[in-house]
C-alpha cells in the first residue's frame, strides 16, 4: 500500500485523521495509530505522485480505464442484490459472476473496487472515483446486520464448517474486504470502511466457535489473504481484534515447513497460497515476528530459484507446484497463472522496502514485462495462462463473460502501474524501472521526468524540474541482465561503482535543468532450465523471445474465448529444435528490425520475438538442444 495524500479525503474526516496518522511505507492508521514494528527502509512515492507518460505503460492503463468503465455497476451488483433480497432488473456478468457460480462477487464487489481506486490514485480520474463510490454505496445496501456482504447467501459457509464441497468462500469475502479498504485508502470512502470492519467483525465472528483443529479443515479450502486484509485493517483502526483475526488465519500446516525453511510445495496449488505469504509480510511489518519474515523471505527464495518458468512466472498444469527444478517437464497450456505473478509482485514490493536490492527490482521487471504486459489484449480483454507449451496461445476473455480470477487481478495490475517505479529513502530515490512517466518529490521541490521507449529503446533519460538546488542521491538500477551501463550527466560521463544494494548511486547537489542519461545495452544470452540440461530458454536484455509458430488454425474464436484456453481444439506442434555447440549464441538481431530475432545455422527458420509482443499466433518459449 501506499502513503496518501490529504487530496484524496476530500469530505472524509475519518481519513484526514487516517492521512495524519499515517505510518511511513504503508497503509495509514486513524484514530488509534499504529506505529509499524518493521517500518520499510524504502518507501514508495505516493501513487498520486507519479504519472506515466507516454508508452507502453501508459497503453495498458489508458486500455484498462477504458475497460474499467465497461462494466456497468447495475450488472455488478446484480447478485449482490438478489442475495440481500433487494430488487434487480439487471442482467447478471456471465463467467465467474453468473447467478449460479460459486465465486460469484468476487470480481463484481471485490476486484472491480480495487481497480477504480488503484486506478483513481493513479490517474485522478474523478468519474471513475464516482462511479465506485456509488458501487460502494450500493453494496452497503446489501450488507446484512450482522455485518455479512457477499454475492452468495451465507449458508455456503455453512457447507465450509461441514467439510462439504464448496468452491472457496473465504477466497470470494477477501477480494470483497480487500475492494473495500482499497476505496478508504485511495477514494477516502467512509462507507467503504465501515462496510470493510463490520465484514471482518462477521468473519471473526465466524471463525471464533472453531477449534484449531476445526479451522484447520476449513483452511483446506482456498481464503485468499484473509490474514492480509485483517492486518491491514488492524493498521487502520488500531483495533487488536483486527491483528488477532489475522493471526487465527494464520494457516499453520501451510506455514510451518516454511518456517522451517523445508520446500515442500511439490502439490499444492500455486495462488491458493501466495497470498497467505503476502499476508506474512504484513504480519512482519506489523509484528516484527520473525516466524513471519523467515516465511517470507524462504518462500520468495524458493518459488524465484526452483519453481520459476524461464519467463518468470510459477504455476504448472493444474494450476500448481512441482518437485523444486523441475519446471521443464511440466510445459503445459495452462501453466502461469497470471494471479500468481500478480501476486508474487506483490511480495516482492514488501521485500525489497525491507531491503532494498535491485535483484529484487530485476525479477520483478522480469515479471512485469514478459507475463503481465503481455496478457492484455488491444481492447483491454485479459488471460487466465502464459501458456508454456510449445505451440499454445494466448486466449483472452470477453468484455462481460469470462470474470475470472485473472480478470480480477489483472484490472488491478494494469490500474497501479505507476506503484513500483520509484522509492525513496531520507536522502534518495531508488529509480527501479524504466518507463516514461514523472514523479513529484515536494519535500525537495523537485519534478523527474523519465523520457524512455524502454524496452525498444535501450536507454533512459532522467530529467530534473527544480524549483531550489537540492542535495540527494540518485539510485539507479543496474539491471541483472546489462553489463556496459554508462551513465552521463549533462551529457558528461561519470564513472560509478555499483554499491552493493545493486544500484549506482549519484550523490550530488541537483538543479534545474539537470539531465541524467542511462545507456542499457541489450545483450542476448541463454537461459539454462534447471533439472532439464536438453532444454534452452533465451532472453534479450529482460525479455524472454519467444518462437513464432504460425497461426495455422488459429481462429479469431479461439483466440477470444470466454470459455478460456482450449488447446486441443487444434493439433500440438513439436518444440522447435536447435543445434548449437556448447556456449554459441544461437540467435542473432535481425538487422534494422527493432526486435525481432533470428535463429542461425539451422536446418530450418526459426524467428523469434519478445514473448510479450506476441498476441495472435502460436508460439514456444522453450527449445530443444540437439
Amino acid at each position: 500500500m501506499h502513503p496518501i495524500s490529504r487530496r484524496h479525503f476530500i469530505g472524509s474526516s475519518a481519513a484526514l485523521a487516517a492521512a495524519a496518522a499515517f505510518a511511513p511505507g504503508q497503509l495509514l492508521a486513524a484514530s488509534d495509530a499504529v506505529t509499524e514494528t518493521i517500518p520499510w527502509k524504502a518507501q514508495p512515492f505516493p501513487m498520486e505522485q507519479v504519472r506515466l507518460l507516454y508508452g507502453p505503460l501508459k497503453e495498458a492503463q489508458e486500455r484498462n480505464r477504458v475497460y474499467l468503465f465497461m462494466l456497468p455497476n447495475d450488472r455488478l451488483l446484480h447478485n449482490f442484490r438478489i442475495t440481500a433480497g433487494l430488487p434487480s432488473n439487471a442482467q447478471s456478468l456471465g463467467g465467474w459472476e453468473l447467478p449460479d457460480g460459486e465465486l460469484r462477487g468476487h470480481l463484481a464487489g471485490g476486484h472491480y473496487l480495487s481497480a477504480c481506486a488503484l486506478m483513481y490514485a493513479s490517474t485522478w480520474d474523478e468519474a471513475l472515483r464516482a462511479k465506485a463510490i456509488n458501487l460502494v454505496e450500493e453494496l452497503a445496501k446489501c450488507q446484512k446486520p450482522n455485518g455479512y456482504l457477499g454475492a452468495y447467501p451465507e449458508n455456503f459457509y455453512d457447507r465450509l464448517r461441514h467439510y462439504q464441497e464448496v468452491w472457496a468462500p473465504f477466497y470470494t469475502y477477501h477480494k470483497i474486504l480487500a475492494g473495500h479498504i482499497d476505496m478508504y485508502v485511495h477514494c477516502g470512502s467512509d462507507t467503504a470502511l465501515k462496510t470493510a470492519t463490520r465484514m471482518a467483525d462477521w468473519a471473526i465472528n465466524w471463525i471464533g466457535p472453531l477449534t484449531d483443529e476445526e479451522l484447520a479443515r476449513v483452511q483446506l479450502v482456498e481464503h485468499g489473504g484473509m490474514n492480509e486484509a485483517l492486518f491491514n485493517l488492524y493498521a487502520i483502526t488500531g483495533e487488536k481484534k483486527y491483528l488477532d483475526g489475522g493471526l487465527r488465519f494464520e494457516h499453520k500446516k501451510f506455514f510451518d515447513p516454511l518456517a522451517a525453511q523445508q520446500d515442500k510445495l511439490d502439490g499444492l496449488h500455486s495462488n491458493t497460497n501466495i497470498p497467505k505469504v503476502i499476508g506474512a509480510a504484513r504480519g512482519y511489518e506489523l509484528t516484527g515476528s520473525e516466524r513471519y519474515h523467515t516465511i517470507a523471505e524462504y518462500f520468495w527464495s524458493t518459488i524465484v530459484d526452483h519453481h520459476t518458468f524461464a519467463a518468470g512466472g510459477t504455476s504448472n498444469a493444474t494450476e500448481g507446484w512441482s518437485a523444486p527444478d523441475t519446471a521443464g517437464t511440466h510445459l503445459a497450456a495452462d501453466g502461469q497463472e497470471c494471479c500468481c505473478s500478480y501476486n508474487m509482485l506483490k511480495l516482492t514490493r514488501h521485500l525489497f522496502g525491507w531491503n532494498p536490492e535491485a535483484r529484487r527490482m530485476d525479477y520483478y521487471e522480469r515479471l512485469l514485462w514478459n507475463v503481465r504486459m503481455g496478457t492484455q489484449s488491444p481492447e483491454g480483454m485479459l488471460m487466465y495462462y502464459v501458456p508454456t507449451a510449445a505451440g499454445a496461445w494466448k486466449t483472452f476473455g470477453s468484455q462481460f463473460d469470462s470474470n475470472w480470477c485473472c480478470t480480477g487481478s489483472g484490472i488491478e495490475e494494469y490500474s497501479k502501474l505507476t506503484d513500483t517505479l520509484y522509492f525513496r529513502d531520507a536522502e534518495s530515490i531508488y529509480v527501479n524501472h524504466f518507463a516514461a512517466s514523472y514523479v513529484e518529490w515536494p519535500e525537495k521541490h523537485l519534478r523527474i521526468e523519465q523520457h524512455t521507449f524502454f524496452p525498444e529503446e535501450e536507454k533512459t533519460t532522467l530529467l530534473l524540474h527544480a524549483t531550489q538546488p537540492s542535495a540527494f542521491t540518485m539510485r539507479l538500477r543496474k539491471p541483472g541482465w546489462a553489463d556496459d551501463v554508462h551513465v552521463t550527466i549533462n551529457g558528461r560521463a561519470v564513472s560509478f561503482a555499483t554499491a552493493s544494494d545493486g544500484y549506482i548511486a549519484l550523490q550530488r547537489t541537483w538543479h534545474d535543468g539537470d539531465r541524467v542519461e542511462m545507456t542499457l545495452p541489450m545483450k542476448l544470452r541463454e537461459l539454462s532450465v534447471p533439472g532439464s540440461p536438453d532444454l534452452a530458454a533465451v532472453a534479450y536484455g529482460p525479455l524472454t523471445l519467444a518462437a513464432s509458430m504460425g497461426r495455422d488454425g488459429l481462429t479469431r474464436s479461439l483466440i477470444e474465448n470466454h470459455e478460456g484456453p482450449e488447446m486441443k481444439k487444434l493439433p500440438a506442434l513439436a518444440m522447435p529444435r536447435i543445434q548449437r555447440k556448447a556456449g554459441e549464441m544461437w540467435v542473432e538481431k535481425i538487422s534494422g528490425a527493432a526486435l525481432d530475432f533470428e535463429a542461425r545455422g539451422q536446418t530450418e527458420s526459426i524467428r523469434l520475438k519478445p514473448m510479450c509482443k506476441i498476441l495472435d499466433e502460436r508460439y514456444s518459449t522453450y527449445f530443444q538442444i540437439g
